[in-house]
């Protein structure tokens, strides 16, 4: 019989991928949480390599729709407390130069009659080699909930948000997503997203995906489309990064 009470998670390493994916890029947030195989012995450390053709974070192009690459450690002793970091290759604009993201996350993981599971986690997201890098630089507290692994809901604060010429401001998330397994290693993923990021610009914009994950081995491809809504006033501020194209993801966890 399951308890009815929250309980570490058997799994914290994949909740806490799913947070960070589903936080930063909707469509390929089923990478972790659904196509890793369980290692034969349990181990406190494992690593991912990934590419993907453009980086995005919440409907906005973080790299000029050209290639990005990253890479990742994680840690967990095997109980719901997990810690990584991960740095990814950007470009905020065209004739930037190419810099760096590089984030750093704490959190714990529960998991509750097997069919429900938490994740709260607290990252800092920092910035290098990048115009105003200092000024982007910023912090999340996230709290991600998912039902039998199927949809996953979250809801992001960060106090010290900025876009543009704004102050460093607080600004909001909000993720639904859901993982759909269907034959030969194939699943098909979606999700939409809301950013409210009304204290510093007035304003927020909806941001959606659609696509399909495979996966082989340890080996994960997936391919979506992401599509973003916004009034003409977010427009005139974040224009041209809110993205409407295909972008596909490779990653390699080991």
């Amino acid at each position: 019989m399951t308890s009815s009470r929250l309980s570490p998670t058997r799994s914290p390493a994949a909740a806490k991928r799913a947070a960070r994916l589903l936080r930063h890029s909707i469509p390929f947030v089923c990478v972790a949480a659904f196509s890793l195989r369980a290692p034969a012995e349990p181990s406190d450390w494992q690593s991912q390599v990934n590419a993907a053709t453009d980086r995005i974070n919440r409907g906005i192009d973080q790299s000029v729709n050209t290639p990005s690459i990253g890479a990742g450690v994680d840690w967990y002793p095997g109980s719901g407390l997990f810690a990584g970091a991960s740095a990814w290759t950007i470009k905020l604009f065209d004739g930037a130069p190419l810099g760096g993201e590089f984030l750093v996350d704490v959190g714990y993981a529960w998991r509750w009659k097997a069919d429900w599971s938490l994740t709260a986690m607290l990252a800092h997201y920092q910035f290098a080699h990048s115009p105003a890098a200092s000024h982007l630089e910023y912090d999340d507290l996230d709290l991600i909930g998912s039902w039998r692994d199927f949809v996953f809901f979250s809801v992001s604060a960060s106090p010290n948000t900025a876009y543009g010429p704004s102050s460093r401001t607080w600004a909001y998330s909000y993720n639904l997503t859901t993982h759909v397994p269907l034959s030969h290693g194939l699943s098909a993923i979606a999700g939409v997203g809301y950013y409210d990021l009304q204290a510093g610009l007035g304003g927020g914009f909806l941001y959606d995906n659609i696509g399909l994950s495979y996966q082989y081995r340890d080996v994960n491809f997936q391919v979506g489309y992401f599509g973003t809504r916004a009034s003409a006033a977010i427009h005139a501020d974040l224009d041209p990064s809110l993205v409407h194209r295909w972008v596909a993801q490779a990653s390699w966890h080991f």
